[in-house]
């Protein structure tokens, strides 16, 4: 295989894991180390591998089909009715990107504040403009080797920090691989794979990939995702440096009592490679929603990012935090995320869609039905948390939400496995 079109491969999937490396990853990582110490860092390890899987998916069905995921969806189940599953996949997934951007932006902001102190205001505009022209070019291999620099500046950021806790090699292996759920841990645990497995990446995923070869997209996003996995482990060691904290600030101070100078220096620049990173990422997955599922054109999906970005950009100078909107949509992408995971593996394993010698075995089927469930879970603590919160009630229905996804993922089994197409089970 040609090393330049390797390297190039993983570049260009580089944006996966800088998409989900943000300001609201390292908040939750962090937290599950300071709490938990190691013993989240095996749900680092499952949603890492589940991104890949899942992101797999994504990009073989485009480049195998030759079909966006918009046209996909038009083939198996027809015009009339994939009109309006585009929009109920997609039209979510967009007004996430949107409702989130504050917080990228603002994220990138906070990084440059623990460095500098320049006003805030004036730093959210620098890193709004520096957004859009790099948004505007529209170039893919521009935006990737961006995205790049970005992912190994967190990584030599985060991996500074890591260094100075005082656990051994084989307490790493033992915590990656031994499941452990301490009491009080459910909700960080979910946390931590909702933080790597976001909706808009497999979107992202699907559009990216095309022009590319199925074994140049594995190698890519393998490297490439690994490598923030990587990054979200050194931040959940990071975090384990420390008691508790309520803000950046408070988690610098505390790193900088326990590593030195290097401690809030390596947040700094670690949260604002995290946040800058995702303040592009997010506009620019909306545009590509805009034009895989939706088939906009440019000028349609410039608008799209624009909008995003704006939306995020006038939040974020405000100050006013849009908490309703953002409990909404914290809700609709608790339901987009499984049923666009259900979607995707009813698409890859239709043989009109999908050649056979490109299917998977079904063992591989049973590994994305546990994924199913693992984000319909997440999924649903997600809508338990915004409606408790909207209507301040009581959440922390977790019984509940194990029944619910336990029977809907044995429904999505039967579905698939009693398909009326044999090669669906690995025959023929």
């Amino acid at each position: 295989m040609n090393k330049n079109k390797t390297i190039s491969s993983v570049i260009l999937w580089s944006v996966i894991s800088a998409a989900f490396i943000g300001p609201g990853t390292v908040t939750t990582a962090a937290t599950a180390g300071s709490l938990f110490q190691l013993d989240l860092l095996w749900a680092v390890t499952f949603a890492t591998i589940a991104c890949i899987l899942l992101q797999e998916v994504s990009g073989r069905l485009t480049i195998v089909s030759g079909l966006t995921m918009g046209q996909a969806l038009s083939r198996k189940y027809g015009e009339q009715k994939s009109t309006w599953l585009k929009f109920l996949l997609g039209g979510p997934v967009i007004l996430g990107c949107a409702a989130y951007e504050a917080g990228n932006i603002l994220g990138a902001v906070s990084g440059l504040n623990l460095m500098s102190s320049v006003d805030t205001k004036i730093l959210t505009i620098v890193i709004t403009g520096v957004s859009a022209i790099i948004l505007w070019t529209g170039k893919r291999n521009a935006i990737g080797w961006l995205m790049t620099f970005l992912v190994a500046l967190m990584g030599v950021a985060f991996f500074a920090l890591a260094i100075h806790t005082p656990f051994t090699f084989t307490d790493y292996l033992k915590s990656s691989l031994l499941p452990n759920l301490p009491a009080g841990s459910e909700l960080l645990t979910l946390g931590l794979v909702g933080t790597t497995i976001v909706p808009y990446n497999v979107f992202l995923g699907s559009g990216i990939s095309k022009g590319q070869t199925v074994p140049l997209m594995r190698i890519g996003l393998t490297i490439s995702v690994l490598i923030g996995g990587l990054i979200t482990a050194a931040i959940l060691i990071a975090g384990t440096s420390v008691k508790s904290f309520s803000n950046f600030n408070e988690l610098a101070q505390a790193l900088t009592e326990n590593s030195g100078a290097i401690g809030g220096l390596a947040l700094g620049i670690g949260l604002f490679a995290a946040g800058f990173s995702s303040a592009i990422t997010s506009p620019y997955a909306a545009s590509i929603i805009a034009s895989s599922v939706f088939d906009w054109n440019n000028k349609w999906q410039r608008v799209t990012w624009i909008i995003v970005l704006l939306t995020g950009f006038a939040f974020g100078i405000s100050g006013i935090k849009p908490i309703p909107v953002i409990l909404a949509v914290q809700a609709l992408n608790g339901l987009v995320l499984p049923l666009l995971t259900a979607y995707l593996i009813l698409l890859i394993n239709d043989p009109r869609i999908i050649p056979a010698e490109h299917r998977h075995s079904p063992i591989y089927n049973v590994v994305l039905l546990i994924i199913f469930g693992s984000v319909l879970l997440m999924g649903l603590n997600n809508i338990d948390k915004s409606v408790s919160s909207w209507m301040e009630l009581t959440s922390g229905h977790f019984g509940v939400m194990m029944g619910i996804t336990s029977v809907a993922t044995l429904y999505l089994g039967y579905k698939l496995f009693t398909s009326p197409y044999p090669l669906l089970k690995g025959e023929g």
